[in-house]
């Protein structure tokens, strides 16, 4: 998936079909550091956490609750609801 096609997905519950067949059950999002975009995955009950955490400034559990995830791994997005 490039960045045009996942940003109708983004940080919008869905199920994602990754290569190789695997499928996940969540959250992508992106955000910038710098010049660099990167894209996140968490749990949506996760992804809820991530945003108080980011209100608190509570840099362990921003680490701990996000996985670095590449568009180019993501071949389908549906969202849930």
């Amino acid at each position: 998936m490039n960045r045009t096609e996942f940003l109708k997905f983004n940080d919008t519950p869905c199920k994602f079909k990754l290569r190789g067949g695997r499928e996940i059950f969540g959250v992508i999002w992106e955000n910038s550091y710098g010049n660099n975009l990167m894209h996140f995955f968490s749990t949506t009950a996760e992804r809820m956490r991530y945003k108080i955490a980011e209100q608190r400034n509570d840099r362990l559990a921003l680490d701990r609750l996000k996985t670095p995830v590449e568009l180019e791994d993501v071949v389908l997005a549906e969202p849930l609801s």
